[in-house]
């Protein structure tokens, strides 16, 4: 017998320990034979894994992978060597993600969705010209925030947004009101609403019905996110693949409330802006020195290091620190700038900038394009060990996230 995880049970194994719920509820004994309502079930209460008879996580592993040749194999492991480079194997959620990413390349291979050309194929860029140097003492994230005259202000909708938010006198009401004057705004919002990021079972057809649904503070989160995102659409292409950029910022938001559905004391919604910003600082800098920007981007593909590294090297701060002092001068919640300005960090600061933190690694290991120049960075053991959870949650958020990455991004490229 041993533990196996949620998504490898199937119906007909026989449980080993009785299964009961995070929070303490008991839902099956010990004895008892799966059938696919209680694999339902048990998902729906927050069970990652259980100890069937039999079997264990190790041969069903093996068993997962048997599934394709050998070849296809070597194939996924040789795509992985450079994107896995950084990693720290020891830390058992990185030996998860390693698996689930192999056996993901491994069936694109197979399915003809992927070429052996495409999975070994790294971005090509050219060695830019080594940009002037820059004198760190008369340079720092703000000074870049006050350069950036067309960042000076956050549009109009969210401080109106914000008084409702402060008023004592303001109801659901007034908030739908302040939303539904901006339609593009409100489009976007209910095509969230309505998408697999929540799985309502009927249609929201109004702002107000999504208001009272999903909250006013956690409908107006979502709507200074999506604002955020929109104050930057006129980046030249030049600078930088805004629709790679905001699929990454997309997926990073995802993984982020995904990872949250099994904590207590977090804002899912927070979380999903959060990750949707997580990254804004970067942008700031293609803006105010793009000449730099360039160069650290390919030092960090070429050197295979982190970028927040280079950075820190050539302009004596990174994009966190833009990001979150971007946060500060539109006046945002202070819980939103500490998780974009902390999602680099080494040591588990606090829990919701370490959920940013895991979330950019899934983001870059299952939200983007197959490159051998993806560089997956490594979750840190004591990151990890802060968050609680076993490994076994990680199939599951990949395998709702892709859904909901492809739902979201339509929402900022469909919808005008």
């Amino acid at each position: 017998m041993g533990l196996v995880y949620i998504d490898d049970i199937k119906p007909g194994m026989v449980l080993e320990k009785n299964l009961v719920c995070p929070n303490g509820r008991f839902l099956l004994s010990a004895g008892a034979v799966f059938e696919v309502k209680h694999l339902k079930i048990a998902r729906s209460w927050g069970i990652t894994e259980a100890y069937i008879e039999g079997v264990d996580k190790k041969t069903l592993d093996d068993a997962a992978e048997s599934e394709y040749p050998q070849e296809i194999l070597d194939i996924a492991e040789q795509a992985q060597r450079n994107r896995f480079s950084n990693v720290d194997h020891h830390v058992p959620v990185m030996q998860e993600i390693y698996r689930l990413d192999k056996l993901h390349i491994a069936k694109q291979l197979a399915t003809g969705k992927l070429t052996k050309e495409d999975a070994l194929s790294e971005i090509k860029m050219d060695r830019p010209e080594t940009p002037e140097g820059l004198n760190k003492n008369n340079i720092s994230a703000k000074w870049l925030i006050d350069k950036e005259v067309g960042l000076a202000s956050f549009p109009d909708i969210y401080y109106k947004i914000n008084e409702v938010l402060n008023s004592p006198k303001s109801s659901a009401s007034h908030m739908a009101d302040v939303v539904e004057k901006d339609t593009s705004l409100s489009a976007k919002l209910l095509k969230i609403v309505n998408s697999a990021f929540y799985s309502f079972p009927s249609r929201i057809d109004s702002i107000r019905r999504a208001i009272t649904i999903i909250g006013t503070k956690e409908l107006a989160t979502l709507a200074v996110g999506v604002s955020a995102i929109e104050a930057f659409k006129g980046i030249p292409a030049e600078l930088t693949n805004m629709k790679l950029f905001l699929r990454h910022s997309i997926a990073c938001g995802v993984f982020a409330r995904l990872l949250g559905t099994y904590l207590d004391g977090v804002s899912t919604e927070r979380l999903f802006v959060s990750g949707l910003l997580h990254d804004v600082g970067r942008l700031v800098i293609f803006r105010s020195l793009p000449d730099h920007s360039a160069y650290s981007l390919y030092a960090s593909i070429s050197e295979n290091r982190p970028l927040c590294d280079v950075e820190r090297e050539i302009f004596g701060f990174e994009h966190a620190e833009v990001g979150s002092a971007l946060m500060e001068k539109w006046k945002f919640p202070t819980k939103l700038v500490r998780n974009v300005r902390f999602h680099h960090a080494d040591v588990a600061v606090e829990l919701e900038p370490s959920i940013i933190n895991i979330a950019d690694c899934l983001s870059i290991a299952f939200g983007s394009p197959i490159s051998k120049s993806n560089i997956v960075p490594s979750i840190n053991f004591k990151i990890w060990e802060s968050m609680k959870l076993s490994p076994s949650v990680i199939q599951p958020i990949v395998n709702q996230s892709k859904r909901q990455i492809d739902e979201i991004e339509d929402v900022f490229f469909l919808v005008k």
